[in-house]
């Protein structure tokens, strides 16, 4: 038999509760800029980023904040608020069957990437959110010249610091040779810290 429409308006409801999002195109034109700049900068360093959810109805919001409260299960949100219900918000993993959230790696190499595009990660939080990244309604993509640069290999570091990274590399002290991501201000911390330890065991 068919359903009534007490019973249809009832699924439909139920639908929009448990079922995400996924559409980039259903969050506000910032964030749709900002989360297809993040996409694009994830697939340059290879990292496979899937989308999980964007936007989401506050319906849905409040039945996710009562998992593990009032109803069962894990709690997996943290408040009522959020910017998945004003379309600023997108949540992802890692799209690889099996290591979709296990890979804390994968999320931190994300987290420096929005960073980079001025996308706050979730990930930073007092109660981290490794998958959550948002941006708010002025949110505009950073020019190249106005991101900080990133020395990844030796070859790109300055002259005046190649030295001291030779050496740290020769001591392994980088995961990933070819993926070094160091900042000027990084650069001149580490050369501080060289000469002072030096300077100490001079007079020693």
């Amino acid at each position: 038999s068919g359903l009534t429409l007490r019973q249809a308006s009832g699924a439909r409801t139920m639908a929009n509760k448990t079922k995400a999002c996924r559409d980039i195109g259903a969050l506000l034109p910032a964030a749709q800029a900002a989360c297809r700049a993040f996409l694009a900068a994830c697939e340059k360093e290879g990292l496979p980023v899937l989308i999980t959810e964007t936007y989401r109805t506050q319906e849905r919001q409040d039945y996710l904040y009562a998992q593990g409260r009032t109803r069962a299960g894990t709690i997996i949100t943290w408040t009522r608020k959020s910017r998945h219900t004003g379309r600023l918000a997108w949540d992802i993993c890692k799209n690889r069957k099996g290591q979709e959230y296990a890979d804390a790696a994968f999320f931190d190499r994300c987290g420096r990437i929005a960073a980079r595009l001025g996308i706050t990660w979730g990930g930073r939080w007092d109660t981290p959110d490794r998958s959550h990244f948002e941006v708010t309604s002025d949110w505009k993509e950073k020019r190249e010249t106005e991101m900080e640069k990133r020395y990844e290999t030796l070859a790109e570091v300055p002259s005046w610091a190649r030295e001291l990274v030779q050496e740290m590399l020769t001591r392994g002290c980088f995961a990933d040779p070819h993926r070094l991501h160091l900042s000027e201000d990084m650069l001149r911390t580490m050369a501080l810290t060289d000469r002072l330890l030096k300077a100490r065991e001079g007079r020693k």
